[in-house]
């Protein structure tokens, strides 16, 4: 193997490693790593997922039920789950309810 080839295996391996100590659900890494190769991202695309974790760490499905619903590694980086949008909850203090067509206004 050529020292270029290697070294960028071991700045991927550490671009990955990066991404799996901020990732908050670490399960199935060979299969996340499987995925992480096959994206190849360059170090701009990581800083931007790393970002994204920051944000969506903190979203109320990823907290719902101690993080069930929080995707597997592998399934985030498929999917491009950095590439979401946070989700912002209504800013009105009023609760929004559907008026029935027959109540007077």
């Amino acid at each position: 193997m050529k020292w270029r080839t290697r070294f960028r295996h071991r700045e991927a391996d550490a671009e990955f490693a990066r991404f799996w100590d901020a990732y908050p659900k670490r399960v199935s890494k060979q299969d996340a790593l499987k995925a992480w190769e096959q994206i190849r991202p360059n170090g701009a695309l990581v800083e931007k997922m790393l970002v994204a974790l920051i944000w969506q760490k903190v979203q109320p499905n990823w907290l719902e039920d101690g993080g069930a619903f929080i995707p597997y590694p592998a399934t985030w980086l498929r999917g491009a789950l950095w590439e979401d949008e946070p989700f912002h909850a209504s800013l009105s203090p009023f609760k929004q309810r559907k008026v029935p067509d027959d109540e007077p206004l």
